[in-house]
């Protein structure tokens, strides 16, 4: 295909001026006039029967004008895939299945009344043991989350499923070996920038519903919400605005959309529900954690010959579309290379946990890490180069996979060879410098499958105007992935216009006919094909009435360059304005559907798309020793499109998936305490950021699929498939060690590491009196402790109650501060950054009633050099830690205090956060952050949870009753430095050195009418000073930290101070690392023995032992440098 003017071209996108200027509009910006605003009651349990539900105080509240339960639904189920599957209510009616389950909801006049309405709700609820896990699930004893009318599989088993391809007796008895292996992940999230939102408006004089909603599906939406509603489809319209990403997130209808258009109907006021970060993680639609057993048969020469995989799949509390999880996972496993036999079985296993739903890759991502763990294994089994080997086994055009999938198109190996020359394979792979290794992986990916009970078809409609406008109305939507940019490609291309002549409008189920949505890699190839069948018959139509005008034959007339010209009179020329005025308004549509075979319901067997995409991508990683981070130098990805309607487009649809690939790889897993998310939010759940992004080389491989608009398969989707194996691969090539659970995290790598090595630490846990009795306690926590103080110390839990808005005082001067009136039932606290104060009252940790704004106390501002006695560095204590990172008298005097806030947080954060903030800020523990009645937020009758749940980021040392670690990095390196504080109060001034400024993590010494005026740090001379600390990611908070400050005289060490952060509740100072190097130069020698000795007392708990590696490597490091600089 030659000569294409706008298809294949680097068009800008779609709309992008009007987004970067603030002018795109987003549900959240959708403002009704009367609109009311909605809140959602969750519930506090995993696994619950509903008693009673009472809502009679909320009613009663002033503002609240609507409030619904499940009995307004009238038993009404979400349709999903129907039968069995329609397992889930819009509200929880007589039991709730998960933390966080939708139970009622309210509208109201503004949030905060919708939210303490809310709270006023009375639900009692009788609690029943979850099951939280598939292992536990599928216990015989296990309680029971469905009856048999949805666990129709068996006992807690929404789908069982097991199949054979192929002649497995024949290919094992073949088999020169059998490789074996399993491996597992954890649920991760889509983590898009907007979170969902809904406002629903209702007419109740003509019975219509308008939905403004962030949704990848208007057609969808619109059928669920009807049914729900008891709505006819047609009295539904979904409304057109911009969507902030989706991932399959948004994919299918959202809760907030049918309880919107509910509390709209039965209030008779549009309802505005939007979730916030918390909302997304506890009910949004995540991926599904499995677990993945493989076994591959394997000829003399290499060949496959049988490949045996069994799958276990957390469904969550409901169904949704899981089933088709189960479809993607077996397609990939059976279809991935040429394979003689195969068996696949899986498992879909109900749990009390968040519901999964649809992720971009539909698994994908991990069932292909699995595999491409296992074909590097294999490899290394025969003595095969690993891309070789790949080459040699990898699919080409004409292949009938043991899943009957027959392919067509096929640019695998042009794709292999090709990220192997941009990743410079065979030099890096032969001579790999150390920790330093490449790997590969490819990938298999349907374009148009049929995956839904429609099938999989599309309808669009191109319009010309009355004035000239070429308009594509579509019912898919586009949510950053470019597809209004392709779809205006494509019919620009076939009416022979330009590009930008054509605008899409999207969503809007009144303007547009019926089309399935953006999900399933469906757009470019169906709405795509639809939309240049739409564009052919409009083009007919505008030829048609030309001829006619200018009385010749349809074939004299060409368009091109938006211009329509007389072959034989070129006088006559038309614009789109006077083809308008010719022979306009018209408009077209144009229908495809995917000609794939539905799979046989028994085995899956079938051609279940039109055709498929391949792609392959090799990563080149490197591995930090001291600390397992493992950092992602550079990527080469090659993928058979097809054609690329748009390079630019494609270009950024890959960059996208690698990086949430890296994410699945290294960082991201929600983490789960009584089936309760205690990392549901950005600053626990790990996603890469764009600091971190590695070099990119792309290769578009274009194999022109016959079927294809203009050649165009699948784009965007697939480009995650394959980089979790990529990376993986390349990290077992530097270390020799094969992980086998995602995420590869810092944690589990240094352990590995420190495995691998032999290397165990001696800690002597005796060396601190109070670890016997700890290890005593930790003992009987299991069997005792926990369970005594879960099931009835909480019940004496003093939780802070949910504040009103508080008010905001604004004193003049320190005097005016400390005259505030206060009483025993008023609660204070200062605010001056915020960054602190705000997030944790958003968290339910703190609930003031008022906030005494010192922003503008000019005693806690500024750095100065005082000189009264000795001379020291003084800082205000609201300075921004921005203003001291860029003060010349403090890269003077302490470089290690500059390099210290340059690692704290982002840039932004550090405009605002002060110095006295980051001193006094609470404790970061996620189980206190999510408001567990945890033993320092409920009170002394409370037990820790970290000692049994994920503690990973928790003390090492000192940890009794919390074991929550001091979250400051300035602590330790101001310990160090022999800094103190000035504390102002009713009762004069005094002072206290930083390393005695604690009680415990989070609590320092400060009385009540007492604040940090400012801080002082002596400046002494011949010293240096060192500060190393580490965190999962730039600027996150530390996992350990270390500070020194020496003290200099003829080369040796008069005197050093030693202090560690994140590693205990208060900062520990390294006594006997201090004493062994005092008097010394600093030797290498000695600087590893003196490290060593700093993790002695230590007494880790089950998950973070890591950090006893990570102390000593960051304390070696530290001194090191400290000597460094005092050369």
């Amino acid at each position: 295909m030659t000569g294409l003017r706008e298809v294949g071209k680097r068009r800008p996108q779609a709309g992008i001026e009007t987004r970067i200027r603030g002018g795109a509009i987003y549900t959240q910006d959708v403002t009704l006039p009367g609109m009311l605003y909605g809140a959602i009651l969750r519930s506090p349990h995993s696994h619950a029967r509903i008693a009673s539900i009472d809502v009679t105080a909320a009613a009663a509240l002033p503002g609240v004008q609507a409030i619904i339960t499940a009995e307004d639904f009238k038993n009404r189920r979400y349709y999903h895939l129907g039968g069995t599957y329609s397992d889930r209510r819009p509200l929880a009616k007589d039991k709730v299945r998960f933390w966080g389950e939708e139970v009622a909801a309210v509208a109201a006049t503004s949030l905060s009344i919708a939210e303490r309405a809310c709270a006023l709700i009375a639900v009692e609820y009788d609690v029943l043991a979850p099951a939280l896990t598939p292992q536990d699930a599928l216990r015989p004893d296990a309680p029971e989350i469905h009856g048999k009318d949805n666990a129709v599989a068996g006992r807690n088993l929404a789908v069982r499923f097991s199949a054979d391809y192929g002649d497995i007796a024949g290919a094992m008895a073949k088999a020169h070996f059998v490789l074996e292996d399993e491996f597992a992940h954890g649920i991760v999230a889509p983590c898009c920038m907007e979170t969902n939102g809904t406002v629903a408006r209702f007419n109740p004089d003509a019975g219509t519903l308008e939905l403004w909603t962030a949704t990848q599906a208007p057609y969808f939406i619109r059928k669920e919400v009807a049914h729900l509603v008891a709505l006819d489809e047609h009295k539904v319209r979904v409304r057109s605005v911009e969507i902030g990403g989706g991932f399959g997130g948004k994919s299918k209808v959202c809760e907030q959309e049918a309880l919107a258009a509910m509390l709209s109907i039965k209030a008779r006021h549009p309802v505005k529900i939007t979730l916030n970060r918390r909302d997304e993680f506890v009910s949004g639609k995540t991926d599904h954690a499995k677990r993945i057993r493989i076994r591959t048969a394997v000829a003399e020469d290499g060949r496959i010959l049988n490949r045996n995989v069994s799958v276990q799949i957390d469904n969550g509390a409901y169904t949704a579309y899981a089933p088709t999880y189960v479809g993607a996972s077996r397609q990939r496993t059976t279809c991935l290379y040429r394979i003689e036999s195969a068996h696949y079985d899986c498992d879909l296993v109900y749990t009390n946990k968040v519901p999964g739903g649809q992720y971009r890759g539909m698994g994908a991502p991990q069932t292909i890490w699995a595999i491409e763990s296992h074909m590097d294994d294999i490899a290394k089994r025969l003595n095969r180069d690993p891309l070789e080997y790949r080459i040699s086994q990898a699919n080409q055009p004409g292949d009938v996979t043991p899943l009957k999938w027959r392919i067509s198109t096929c640019g695998l190996t042009d794709c292999l060879q090709n990220v192997g020359k941009m990743i410079r394979w065979d030099e890096k792979r032969n001579s790999p410098a150390p920790l330093r290794g490449v790997g590969v992986a490819s990938m298999i990916h349907p374009s148009g499958g049929v995956i839904y009970q429609e099938g999989n078809f599309s309808n669009s409609r191109v319009e010309l105007t009355g004035d000239g406008q070429i308009i594509v109305h579509t019912q898919t939507a586009d949510t950053g992935t470019w597809q209004n940019t392709t779809l205006a490609q494509v019919a620009a291309e076939t009416l022979g216009v330009n590009t930008s002549d054509v605008s899409v409008s999207h969503m809007d189920t009144d303007q547009a006919p019926d089309d399935l949505g953006s999900a399933a890699s469906r757009v470019t190839f169906v709405t795509g094909n639809a939309t240049l069948h739409a564009a052919e018959h409009l083009r007919a139509k505008i030829l048609t009435g030309l001829s006619q005008q200018w009385n010749c034959g349809v074939e004299d007339i060409l368009i091109e360059n938006a211009v329509a010209r007389h072959g034989t009179e070129p006088h006559r020329t038309a614009d789109l304005t006077e083809i308008a005025r010719l022979v306009g308004p018209l408009s077209a549509d144009g229908f495809f559907t995917t000609p794939g075979e539905r799979p046989d319901p028994k085995t899956g067997e079938g051609n279940y798309a039109a055709t498929y995409v391949f792609g392959a991508q090799a990563a080149e990683v490197e591995v930090d020793r001291d600390t397992g981070r493992i950092t992602v130098l550079r990527m080469a990805v090659a993928q058979d499109v097809g054609r690329a309607l748009n390079p630019t487009a494609v270009e950024g649809q890959i960059y996208g998936g690698v990086l949430q690939g890296i994410g699945m790889a290294l960082l991201e897993e929600m983490v789960f305490e009584e089936g309760r998310p205690v990392n549901a939010s950005f600053l626990d759940y790990a996603v890469p950021r764009i600091g971190s992004a590695p070099k990119i080389d792309i290769s578009l491989v274009e194999t022109n699929d016959p079927l294809g608009p203009y050649g165009a398969k699948a784009g965007a989707e697939p480009t995650i498939n394959a980089t979790i194996a990529a990376i993986a691969n390349a990290v077992f090539h530097a270390t020799g060690i094969r992980f086998k659970t995602l995420p590869m995290s810092p944690d589990r790598v240094l352990a590995a590491l420190e495995e691998r090595d032999g290397k165990k630490p001696a800690l002597k846990p005796w060396k601190r009196v109070y670890n016997a009795e700890v290890a005593a306690v930790r003992v009987m926590y299991p069997g005792v402790v926990f369970p005594a103080l879960r099931k009835v110390g909480t019940k004496f839990a003093r939780l802070p109650e949910k504040s009103k808005t508080p008010r905001i005082l604004v004193p003049g001067s320190i005097a005016e501060l400390l005259e505030f009136p206060s009483n025993k039932d008023t609660k204070s606290r200062i605010v001056a950054g915020g960054t602190d104060i705000f997030v944790g009252m958003k968290q339910g940790i703190y609930a003031p009633d008022q906030l005494l704004d010192v922003t503008r106390l000019p005693d806690l501002q500024g750095i100065s050099l005082e000189r009264e006695s000795a001379p020291v560095l003084r800082i205000g204590a609201a300075t921004s830690l921005d203003s001291v990172s860029r003060n010349e008298l403090a890269a003077r005097y302490f470089p290690a205090l500059v390099s210290c806030i340059n690692l704290i947080a982002t840039a932004q954060i550090r405009r605002v956060a002060t110095v006295a903030g980051d001193l006094c800020q609470e404790k970061r523990c996620w189980f206190f952050r999510s408001a567990f009645p945890c033993y320092k937020l409920g009170g002394s009758t409370c037990p820790c949870f970290a000692v049994l749940g994920d503690n990973r980021h928790h003390s090492i040392n000192g940890a009794k009753r919390c074991a929550a670690p001091n979250p400051s990095d300035l602590a330790p390196l101001l310990s160090a430095l022999n800094a103190r504080v000035k504390v102002i109060g009713k009762t004069g001034i005094r002072y206290i050195p930083i390393e005695e400024l604690y009680l415990w993590s989070g609590l320092t010494k400060l009385e009540k009418h007492e604040l940090i005026e400012a801080i002082e740090i002596p400046i002494v001379p011949d010293t240096s000073s060192a500060f190393r600390k580490f965190g999962l990611r730039q600027g996150d908070f530390a996992e350990a930290s270390v500070a020194v400050l020496a003290e200099w005289s003829d080369h040796r060490v008069r005197s050093i101070r030693i202090f560690a952060g994140a590693v205990s509740p208060l900062p520990m100072r390294a006594i006997a690392a201090e004493a062994l190097l005092t008097g010394t130069r600093l030797e290498p020698s000695l600087v590893s023995a003196a490290a060593e000795t700093i993790v002695e007392g230590s007494l880790p708990l089950h998950d973070n032992e890591y950090k006893v590696p990570l102390l000593i490597n960051l304390t070696r490091q530290a001194l090191l440098a400290a000597s460094s600089h005092s050369a």
